[in-house]
Formats: structure tokens, sequence, C-alpha cells
């Protein structure tokens, strides 16, 4: 039997998010090293990146790591809130 700590639920879910997020960067670094010349990346509509490898990279990242990261944090207010779960009343 391992005496090792249990993988909490909320660990787990920050490296999800963060392994996410760099997959999301090196697609973005991949994509701008193939085809630098087709992409013009744009943050959030306003902010123009240039189409390179570190351009198309900080837009993934950015990009994903946002919108996940609003959903995490609506999910996590929303468990926190309406959590009914008390184990102590089995």
């Amino acid at each position: 039997m391992s005496t090792s700590s249990p993988i909490r639920g909320r660990r787990v879910v920050l490296g999800v998010y963060l392994g996410v997020v760099v997959i999301a960067g090196l697609m973005g670094a991949i994509l701008g090293a193939t085809r630098p010349d087709v992409v013009e990346p744009e943050l959030f509509g306003v902010i123009a990146l240039p189409g390179t490898t570190l351009g198309m990279a900080i837009y993934g990242m950015v990009t994903i790591g946002l919108a996940l990261g609003v959903l995490l944090v609506a999910v996590s207010y929303v468990a926190a809130r309406f959590d009914s779960h008390d184990p102590a009343k089995k």
C-alpha cells in the first residue's frame, strides 16, 4: 500500500489546464513555423501579432488559456457555492 498522498481534484484539473495551454502554444508555434506567410493572428481582434513562431505560440496560449480559464473559474465558483455534499452525513 502506498503512503503517498492521494491526487486531489484541483491539482489534476490545474495540471490538465496547464497541459492543454502548453499544447496550444506548441501547435501555434508549429503552425507559425510551417506557414508564416498565411497567418495574421490578432488577439481579441485588437492586438496584432506577427505571424512568426513566437507570435502564433503566444496567440494559441493566450486564446486557449483565457477561454478555458474563464470556464474553470465559473465552474469553481458554482461548485464552491452550490455544493451540498457532506461526507460526514453518510
